[in-house]
């Protein structure tokens, strides 16, 4: 391989600009918390609702404990059949299933429909 040389020429010389001093520039207008205040706008309804949530109809409710994708199919198959609510949906489910079941099943149907009245019963006095 061939060495490169590199020659400098001598007259020539470096020759430096003038950089002149940067002027900061001042925003033309600033944030202020308290113009933003004043001129936020009004809520539209200002009267307060004292009734959050859904109302109860006069029935008592309970939680059961499902998982999320049988949440997922409940909401799923109300939607499908058009019921109002995820009661209705269970409650229709729920009564086609007792005209599938057979005397022996019916009767252990009702007695332990029997014990978890009276068990309720007992709860609310």
């Amino acid at each position: 391989m061939a060495k490169l040389e590199f020659n400098k020429d001598p007259n020539r010389k470096k020759s430096f600009k003038k950089v002149e001093e940067t002027h900061i520039s001042e925003p033309r207008k600033t944030f202020s918390t308290t113009a933003t205040l004043n001129n936020t706008p009004k809520p539209y309804n200002t009267t307060p609702n004292p009734k959050i949530g859904r109302p109860r109809k006069n029935k008592t409710y309970s939680t059961i404990r499902i998982q999320r994708h049988t949440v997922n199919r409940i909401n799923a198959l109300q939607n499908t059949l058009n019921f109002d609510t995820q009661d209705d949906l269970i409650i229709n489910m729920l009564d086609k299933l007792e005209t599938v079941l057979d005397s022996e099943q019916k009767t252990m149907l009702d007695m332990y429909m029997k014990t978890y009245t009276a068990k309720e019963k007992r709860q609310n006095s």
